[in-house]
């Protein structure tokens, strides 16, 4: 297999997990609230069971081994959903987030291990002409998410276990989403006025006038790899 077709496989894979955990994040609260309504929990358990069941299998060839769930993660899953089809209690479901947020939390601190990170791969598969001396800020915010997962799964338990029902809803559906949103975008913004490679676009004019890159030896270092690497691709310095 060439490098393209393997950077071609792991996105595709890293897309298709993204794909995944992210309903359960932002959809789960929503959906479960509907089926439970509607149907019962033992009918959600079981959909879920089924449900995980097939995706797992249609999944397991084009996720890469790094990054899919361990058999520890399928068993606390269906466990979950087969003591709420046993017992009809709504708790186990949701449950559910906190499960998703232990397995991100232990896949992002796992592609630690061997001086690499997740947020390097995912970058390098997105601009394979990136710098390797992007790779120190890439492990800082791996470890940084993966930490954010773990206080949050500790967070979803709390509620799920001890607190009203009301709680949970709202903290998984619109609070949790605004934190992540937020803890995004001042990572966008650090990032910027850490690297200060700017390449035109209102967003970069106003960072580039609050940053200035040659204030700073890494802004200097940054940019000059990056004109660098555009006049060997035969790209003008500034655009995109």
């Amino acid at each position: 297999m060439t490098d393209s077709a393997r950077r071609l496989r792991a996105l595709r894979g890293l897309l298709l997990l993204a794909a995944g955990f992210g309903f359960l994040v932002f959809a789960w609260p929503l959906f479960a609230q509907f089926m439970i309504e509607r149907f019962g929990v033992r009918v959600l358990a079981g959909t879920m069971i089924a449900v995980s069941a097939v995706s797992l299998r249609a999944a397991s060839g084009g996720i890469p081994s790094e990054y899919a769930l361990r058999g520890l993660d399928l068993a606390v899953l269906f466990a979950l959903a087969g003591l709420a089809l046993a017992t009809g209690q709504r708790r186990f479901l949701l449950l559910v987030p906190a499960w998703l947020y232990v397995a991100l939390a232990r896949i992002f601190a796992q592609s630690l291990r061997g001086g690499g990170s997740l947020i390097e791969t995912v970058a390098m598969q997105l601009q394979p002409y990136a710098p390797d001396f992007i790779r120190p800020y890439c492990r800082k915010v791996t470890l940084l998410w993966a930490g954010l997962f773990a206080l949050n799964a500790a967070a979803i338990s709390g509620l799920a276990l001890f607190a009203p029902l009301g709680w949970w809803r709202a903290y998984t559906s619109w609070i949790v989403c605004l934190a992540f949103a937020a803890i995004t975008l001042v990572e966008f913004a650090v990032r910027k006025a850490h690297f200060r490679i700017y390449d035109g676009g209102p967003i970069d004019s106003f960072f580039e006038r609050l940053f200035p890159a040659e204030r700073t030896e890494m802004g200097r270092r940054a940019s000059a790899y990056k004109i660098q690497m555009r006049r060997s691709l035969g790209r003008p310095e500034r655009g995109r």
